[in-house]
């Protein structure tokens, strides 16, 4: 449903920023359809007509392989397009009702800056399950503009080689983006986390050969045990200090970071054992 589709869009880069990265897996969803294996080998069977039993194997003879990855990929632009009409009529709905709604405090320019330069910026270092608080808390004021710039492209980096790799399978893709950028956004919350972790039931099958799922569950339950207990120590009791609290941020961000790694892994290798079966497939059935 494209203009659905394009008002969640909107709505969510309208509130965060960093759903704007979506866009990438929503048009390859548009415009190669759901997630599939890749494009490999298929065996085309011809059934004789004079056997007894047509479905049997003995009345079955091989007629070819037929390589579908030579086939022309074919990429629907008439849902994307639609889909990118859908979201300019909604940005500029969205836009119109912002302006009318703050132009008696400052305006666009002060809305903007207030909250995607509010994001961009990491002004308030309040504590939080994210890393960059206390990393922007505790660097020299000369290399700030440096880290932020460093910090915020390394999201931007792996969009590019992620959508090439992952391409035939946009809801998955969608997926790593939004753990990627519920580890590296500036004011990350647990709501973050629970999104893309409550997503991992659609991947149930690929994933069934995932390493250290053991490790990443009870290492995740350890950190949202500890995490609450550290900050309760610091911020109220003052018996803490900061480095108990970002201890449990750390662990958690590396966790995070194994999760997403193996999921990617765990996928590719699914992909390839498909590829791999769909080869030896013809040498089986002559046996």
């Amino acid at each position: 449903l494209a203009p659905l589709a394009a008002f969640g869009w909107v709505m969510g880069t309208h509130l965060s920023l960093y759903p704007g990265v979506l866009i990438i897996p929503l048009i390859l969803l548009l415009g190669n359809g759901p997630d599939a294996p890749p494009r490999k080998l298929f065996l085309q069977r011809r059934c004789s007509k004079g056997g007894k039993n047509p479905s049997s194997d003995s009345s079955c003879q091989e007629e070819e392989l037929f390589n579908q990855s030579k086939l022309p990929i074919t990429f629907s632009w008439k849902p994307v397009i639609h889909f990118l009409f859908w979201a300019s009529i909604w940005s500029v709905y969205v836009l119109v009702l912002c302006g009318i709604s703050v132009k008696q405090n400052g305006g666009m320019l002060e809305m903007f800056k207030s909250t995607y330069g509010f994001i961009l910026t990491v002004e308030d270092l309040s504590p939080n399950i994210g890393v960059l608080w206390y990393f922007f808390a505790e660097v020299f004021e000369f290399f700030r503009n440096f880290f932020l710039i460093v910090f915020h492209m390394n999201i931007l980096v792996m969009i590019l080689p992620l959508a090439i790799r992952l391409n035939h399978r946009p809801c998955f893709l969608a997926f790593v983006y939004i753990a990627i950028s519920s580890m590296l956004k500036s004011y990350p919350s647990v709501g973050d986390s629970a999104l893309y972790l409550g997503l991992l039931g659609w991947f149930v099958f690929e994933l069934a050969d995932l390493q250290f799922s053991f490790f990443l569950f009870w290492g995740c339950v350890g950190v949202s045990l500890l995490s609450p207990v550290m900050h309760n120590l610091w911020i109220w009791r003052g018996t803490g200090n900061a480095n108990f609290y970002y201890a449990t941020a750390m662990a958690f961000a590396c966790f995070q970071i194994v999760l997403v790694v193996e999921s990617v892994s765990a996928i590719l290798n699914y992909d390839r054992k498909l590829r791999k079966l769909s080869v030896t497939k013809p040498v089986d059935g002559k046996s």
